[in-house]
C-alpha cells in the first residue's frame, strides 16, 4: 500500500513538473524569475509565426483608377533608416536579413525568380532564372543533393556563403494611384530586385549586379512570417518585413518614372544636380496630386 502511495506521489510530481515546463515554454520569465532561454534573446515571440498572414489589400477595378504614376526607387541599405533590411548580417535568434530570407526562399523553390531586364519586368516562364545559374554566376559555394521523395535537386549553401553582406541596395517598383470609388490615394509595391555589389582589393565597389526580379505579392506571405528588430530602444517591438513595406518604413530615392520615351533619370539629365531636381519634381507631382484632391 505504501509503495502505491509513493508511486502516485512521484507521478503527481512528474506531471506537475511537465505542466510547469509547458507553462514556462511560452512565458517571458521562468518560474524561478529568470529570462526564458528557450525564447530568442533579442526578439521574444509568443505566437507561432507560421500563422501570420500579410496585410490584406483591396484590388480595385481598372476602370475605377482615376490617376496613376509608376516609379522605380533605389533603397540603399547603408542608410540608417534601412538597417532593419540589412541586419543581422548572419542569421541567428530566429532572425535573418532581407536578402538571406529571399535567397533561402529561392534556394528551396518556394518563390520564383525572374531575369533582370533594365527596361521592363517579365514574369513569365521564358524569363525564369534557375537558382543554379545564380550560384555559378556569382561563384557561391554550394552542394547539390537529390530529394529522396520528389527527386528534385536541393542546393545546400552554408550561412557564411550567402552573399548577404554584399547586397547593399534594392530596386523597388511601385505604383501610386487614386481609386475614385473608395476615394483613397494608395501606393502598391509591384516588384523588387536585390543588387549585389562586387568590390576590389581596396574594398571599393567595382560593379553592381542586379540579380533578379521578384513579384512582391508572391513573397509577402513569407515576409509576414519574418520578424524584424527596428530599434535598439525596445527589443519587444516585433513588426514583420511585410509591416515595414506596407507602412513604408523605409527610405528610397527615385531613379525612374513611367514616361513616353521610357528613359531613366540619368538618360536625360547631365549631372547629379539635374537628377536631384528631377527627383524632387517627380516627388512633388505625386504629393501635389494628393493635396489637390482635398483642396477646396
Amino acid at each position: 500500500m505504501k509503495k502505491i502511495k509513493y508511486l502516485l506521489a512521484a507521478l503527481a510530481l512528474s506531471f506537475a513538473g511537465s505542466a510547469m515546463a509547458q507553462e514556462d515554454s511560452g512565458n517571458f520569465f521562468t518560474a524561478e524569475g529568470d529570462l526564458n532561454e528557450s525564447l530568442p534573446i533579442d526578439l521574444p515571440t509568443s505566437a507561432p509565426l507560421e500563422g501570420l498572414e500579410p496585410i490584406e489589400l483591396l484590388n480595385p477595378r481598372a476602370d475605377d483608377i482615376y490617376w496613376s504614376k509608376i516609379v522605380w526607387r533605389i533603397v540603399d541599405l547603408r542608410e540608417k533608416f534601412n538597417y532593419p533590411f540589412y541586419f543581422p548580417v548572419e542569421a541567428g535568434d530566429n532572425r535573418q536579413n532581407l536578402f538571406s530570407l529571399i535567397f533561402n526562399l529561392g534556394r528551396t523553390g518556394k518563390i520564383k525568380l525572374y531575369r533582370y531586364d533594365d527596361k521592363k519586368e517579365y514574369f513569365d516562364n521564358q524569363h525564369l532564372v534557375e537558382f543554379k545559374e545564380i550560384l555559378r554566376q556569382h561563384e557561391i559555394a554550394y552542394e547539390a543533393k537529390l530529394d529522396s521523395i520528389t527527386n528534385d535537386t536541393i542546393f545546400e549553401v552554408g550561412e557564411a556563403d550567402i552573399p548577404a553582406p554584399k547586397v547593399l541596395k534594392y530596386y523597388l517598383k511601385e505604383v501610386w494611384y487614386f481609386d475614385k470609388i473608395s476615394s483613397t490615394f494608395n501606393c502598391r509595391i509591384i516588384s523588387l530586385c536585390p543588387i549585389l555589389d562586387k568590390t576590389g582589393e581596396d574594398g571599393v565597389s567595382v560593379e553592381s549586379y542586379p540579380l533578379f526580379w521578384i513579384p512582391f505579392e508572391k513573397v509577402r506571405p513569407f515576409f509576414a512570417q519574418q520578424e524584424v528588430v527596428i530599434t535598439d530602444k525596445n527589443n519587444g517591438a516585433r513588426p514583420s518585413f511585410d509591416d515595414i513595406f506596407m507602412k513604408r518604413r523605409f527610405s528610397g530615392y527615385i531613379f525612374r518614372e513611367s514616361n513616353v520615351m521610357d528613359r531613366n533619370l540619368l538618360e536625360y539629365n547631365n549631372d547629379a544636380q539635374e537628377c536631384h531636381k528631377e527627383q524632387a519634381r517627380i516627388k512633388n507631382t505625386i504629393l501635389n496630386f494628393e493635396n489637390d484632391l482635398w483642396e477646396y
